[in-house]
């Protein structure tokens, strides 16, 4: 990250932490709580469970400050960062049991606690429910909040309908079309609560860069078992898409390649199960790859070009984003350690 980068970044004016906001987050969790209460009586408990873990409830605080910014009252922005919040979860439920998932915020995932069909139907819950604060805060959000959970839901569909392992160019589409819409909806259904326009195509593009450092940021921190999952290196011994894991693959001859596309197909198949020695085998030969070199530099120039698109919008919108894109920066930062660690 070069000095002009962390200048941009670091003068940002960040909309959502601001002192009038420093209380979004219990706000947030007493309407999770009310959630929780209301749910059907088989659901209260996993719903109570899975909130009990706090997460940072970035696309909450993003939904919250771009309402503000369109001009919607307090009322309406908090049932619009309600909204984006419960949609993000059930996507998160619904994740959790398509990857079979143990662990989830350092505590057992609702699919392990409850079964699948519990997993099922919270996650349904918390989309009906998160269409019914949208249409709360502004019937406006409500084809914003549609076409977003379509689109996220063609991503996690993706990661399970392609033969063999992904290559970069299908890595990257899945991971933009996972993360992404959740990232920019707050945005764009903020203005569409206040029937404003907003530049949607410069919206999305920063947050095609923004959502791929996103889930670069957290592949990374897979390999060094610092994101949360059961245990380290989960993704290579699951084959699940990763950033580094594509990298590597790019590193491998032609026959190499098709050994390890046949293992990953065989492995998310149900046919084998992760054999430690030959995760192990793939282990090294990634280490040795440099694929960790490469997904830095991938990081970093996506990183950059997100900053590029930021400081294109317009200014108020650049308030808004101005602290996602902070978080950015220094989660960024903290992945050199665990890259440097692993390229040594």
């Amino acid at each position: 990250m070069n000095q002009t980068t962390l200048a941009v970044v670091s003068g940002t004016d960040a909309a959502f932490m601001r002192p009038d906001h420093a209380d979004l987050n219990q706000r947030l969790e007493d309407r999770f709580v009310m959630v929780a209460n209301l749910a059907p009586a088989a659901l209260q408990e996993p719903c109570r469970v899975h909130f009990a873990k706090k997460g940072k409830h970035l696309r909450g605080k993003l939904a919250y400050a771009s309402a503000l910014a369109f001009g919607a009252s307090r009322s309406a922005a908090l049932s619009w960062a309600v909204a984006v919040e419960l949609l993000h979860n059930a996507s998160l439920v619904h994740d959790d049991l398509c990857d079979k998932d143990s662990k989830r915020r350092g505590q057992r995932t609702t699919y392990r606690q409850y079964g699948e069909a519990i997993a099922v139907c919270l996650g349904d819950y918390l989309i009906a429910k998160a269409f019914e604060f949208g249409a709360s805060a502004g019937l406006g959000c409500l084809p914003h909040l549609s076409s977003s959970i379509a689109t996220l839901v063609g991503g996690q569909a993706a990661e399970f309908s392609n033969a063999g392992y992904p290559n970069w160019d299908a890595y990257e589409q899945i991971a933009v079309d996972k993360t992404a819409p959740l990232l920019s909806l707050g945005i764009t259904g903020a203005a569409a609560i206040m029937h404003e326009t907003a530049p949607t195509q410069q919206i999305e593009r920063y947050f095609y860069h923004a959502a791929l450092c996103f889930q670069m940021i957290n592949d990374i921190r897979n390999f060094s078992g610092s994101d949360g999952a059961e245990a380290p290196c989960s993704d290579l011994a699951n084959c699940r898409p990763n950033a580094v894991i594509a990298c590597f693959t790019e590193t491998l001859s032609k026959p190499v390649n098709a050994r390890f596309s046949l293992w990953a197909d065989k492995i998310k198949a149900g046919e084998i199960i992760a054999d430690a020695v030959e995760t192990r085998e793939w282990w090294q030969r990634l280490c040795a790859s440099g694929a960790f070199s490469d997904t830095a530099q991938r990081l970093h120039f996506h990183f950059n070009m997100a900053t590029t698109e930021l400081v294109k919008l317009p200014i108020s919108l650049q308030a808004v984003l101005g602290a996602l894109n902070e978080w950015l920066a220094l989660e960024l930062t903290k992945t050199q350690h665990c890259m440097s660690a692993h390229r040594d």
